[in-house]
């Protein structure tokens, strides 16, 4: 696995806000991190339900990324890796939105 694979993850029931069910997630961990085989990562939602948000990034055949719900996730919940990957320009789009919601 490396940072910008789309994964498909299941996430589970939704409460208010959060993204549910199964569906594509982008990984946003940094290789480094991913090296040393962690048991939880850091990944965003995409959804095909496009709103137009600043905090949305287009990925193509996956809808948009949802930069504005990064989540981490036990490594258990990936369901099955599509092979694809968002490259270094969509994933370095994602990062930047989130370290401006985060107000880093």
């Amino acid at each position: 696995m490396r940072a910008g694979d789309v994964v498909r993850v299941d996430v589970g029931a939704p409460a208010r806000g959060e993204p549910g069910f199964v569906r594509p997630a982008i990984v946003v961990t940094s290789d480094d991190v991913l090296e040393l085989r962690q048991h939880a990562i850091a990944v965003v939602p995409c959804t095909t339900a496009k709103r137009g948000w600043l905090s949305e990034v287009d990925v193509a055949e996956f809808g948009v990324a949802q930069a504005h719900l990064p989540t981490t996730i036990s490594v258990d919940r990936i369901v099955e890796p599509t092979g694809a990957n968002v490259g270094p320009v969509a994933l370095q789009q994602i990062r930047e939105l989130i370290a401006d919601l985060l107000g880093l």
